[in-house]
């Protein structure tokens, strides 16, 4: 379990008014995936079994984010030969947990299984400083964007219709939840590059966008972009979209996470959509959920393939971080901005006609996050200029991660957009 004491701060409202944010208090580093699936939506698996790979493999949370449901109620899924549910696979979770943890019932010609509910889940699983799961649902637009809801109480239906306007209203009735309950909650866009994929525009168009994923470790997520659609590297659209809204919003962040949106736990290969592949790793006070949503909606985390840091510090003067190197692998840390004053402007991308590329993002200036140093150093630091709007992090190493998304990938890590004053 890596749980390596680390510091990570903000500077917010204190160097608004001219002072020195207060000292950083010493955390915790937890690891955890936010966007996992199983048997209650489209995995291949019973939810027991992933959570226990999970925890097995030192994650310290995770949360079930099923396609329109929470996992409450009760749920029964047909044990058949040539389903997600075999008979071997019954026989399976009888040999992990027990012959009483398995719930059968016979209709007729039917034999089905219940599945754990969340709380079931939890009451198993749990255990106060090392791992806990909270609750989440993926809200999965007809033929549209998704967006996932960390730590909510209600299933938020999914709709059809124009994607700026379904994703704002996601958004907004996560706040409404937030409100209504009292509870931390967030809501971060999903696999932005899946499918027809949500344009840059669209995605400038909300109001209240903190998150996003960055990384995604579905197959077919076009995480380094996709030319013939018109899709940018996803890093590409986090750049445009955090440089275009400070011109209106001096404090705007926005947040990237890394997850797996993992379905498939039985065959693991490049093209499956397999666990294990992107998470966050949260500088929290304490391993309880309002803790870790806490951590995560002031930015004190980063996003991971592989690559592990500690030490993340922005003092107002510069943004450094700690590599934890591994014996024989080498790193590159691209610190990136955007200057003030940069070239706004954007072109629509064309296709062979002439004519706009439907569904695509524009082009904008290379002065939109733009290298601003590149280090091989294991202990890098950007000092800042004061020209700069912000500043984030990209690490990548020469090693190559385990079962990617897609061959050749190395291990990388993103550290959050910093605000320079």
């Amino acid at each position: 379990m890596h749980r390596e004491l680390g510091i990570f701060f903000r500077l917010t409202i204190p160097l608004l008014l001219g002072v020195l944010a207060p000292a950083p208090c010493e955390a915790e580093w937890y690891k955890g995936v936010t966007h996992v699936h199983s048997l209650w939506s489209d995995g291949d698996t019973a939810p027991e079994v992933i959570a226990a790979w999970y925890k097995e493999r030192g994650y310290n949370f995770a949360a079930f984010s099923e396609h329109h449901v929470l996992q409450e109620g009760d749920k029964y899924f047909s044990i058949m030969p040539d389903s997600y549910l075999t008979p071997a696979d019954v026989e399976e979770i009888k040999q992990q947990f027990d012959e009483d943890w398995v719930e059968i019932k016979q209709e007729g010609n039917s034999t089905r299984m219940r599945l754990k509910t969340h709380e079931e889940l939890k009451k198993h699983f749990d255990e106060p400083g090392k791992f806990l799961l909270f609750p989440a649902e993926e809200i999965t637009s007809l033929g549209g964007p998704h967006v996932n809801a960390l730590n909510i109480r209600e299933a938020i239906k999914g709709e059809r219709g124009d994607y700026a306007v379904l994703i704002q209203h996601y958004i907004d009735q996560v706040n409404a939840q937030r409100q209504q309950y009292g509870l931390p909650m967030i809501a971060h866009v999903n696999h932005i590059n899946f499918s027809d994929g949500v344009t840059t525009e669209e995605l400038l168009k909300l109001h209240g966008l903190e998150f996003f994923e960055v990384y995604n470790g579905h197959p077919a997520v076009h995480n380094w972009g996709n030319a013939g659609k018109g899709m940018p590297a996803t890093d590409r659209h986090w750049d445009v979209i955090e440089s275009m809204n400070l011109l209106t919003q001096p404090d705007y962040l926005l947040y990237g996470v890394a997850t797996d949106d993992s379905h498939e736990y039985k065959a693991w290969e490049v093209g499956k959509s397999n666990p294990g592949r992107g998470w966050i790793m949260v500088n929290a006070d304490s391993l309880d959920t309002d803790a870790l949503i806490r951590a995560l909606q002031k930015g004190a985390f980063y996003a991971s393939t592989g690559v592990l840091l500690d030490n993340i510090v922005s003092d107002g003067k510069s943004l450094s971080f700690t590599i934890q190197a591994k014996e024989g692998v080498q790193y590159k840390t691209q610190f990136i901005g955007t200057l003030k004053g940069f070239d706004s402007r954007s072109q629509p991308v064309l296709d062979t006609a002439g004519k706009p590329l439907p569904r695509a993002s524009h082009t904008y200036s290379d002065e939109i996050g733009k290298v601003l140093a590149e280090t091989g150093d294991t202990s890098p630091r950007y000092a800042f200029t004061g020209n700069e709007l912000y500043v984030r992090a990209k690490i990548v190493s020469d090693k190559l991660q385990d079962n990617p998304f897609a061959d050749g990938d190395l291990e990388s890590a993103w550290v959050q957009p910093v605000l320079v004053k």
